[in-house]
């Protein structure tokens, strides 16, 4: 690289590595955007669940699944006790309402985490438009 007059001379070689290892970190944090996003879901529907169980009259469908492909029909569950998941396999049986706060907890956990993967991803996206743009024009040249 050289540099004069302000201005860096780079290698289109150099450019294009740049360009591929912004892609693969771009493809990286959509995923563990993705992922995050997933955990947040998850964890405002074991809220809305509790909710539901505080509150729940005689009878109660519950999703045996992620999708809603199975749905079973329970009757009176005990309210004064659930399980909630501590994070690395381990689980505590809490009242709802401790429950609800360590659900309230991870959410903003997952929240904040979600919001610095976005930044970090729509760094890495700028990065490789202005990137981009820089070939495209290179390439229009180099055709001229």
């Amino acid at each position: 690289m050289a540099e004069s007059n302000n201005r860096m001379v780079v290698s289109l070689e150099d450019l294009l590595a740049q360009a591929d290892a912004l892609r693969k970190e771009i493809d990286a944090l959509q995923k563990l955007r993705d992922e995050i996003a997933e955990s947040l879901n998850a964890a405002r529907s074991a809220k809305e669940a509790i909710n539901l169980i505080k509150g729940q009259g005689k009878d109660l469908l519950l999703s045996a699944d992620r999708r809603g492909f199975v749905l079973l029909k329970v009757t009176e569950i005990p309210s004064s006790k659930v399980l909630v998941n501590l994070g690395l396999g381990y689980y505590a049986e809490i009242e709802p309402d401790q429950a609800s706060k360590i659900l309230d907890e991870r959410e903003e956990q997952l929240n904040k985490s979600l919001q610095d993967i976005t930044a970090r991803l729509n760094n890495a996206v700028n990065a490789y438009t202005q990137i981009a743009e820089i070939l495209n024009r290179a390439q229009q040249q180099q055709g001229e």
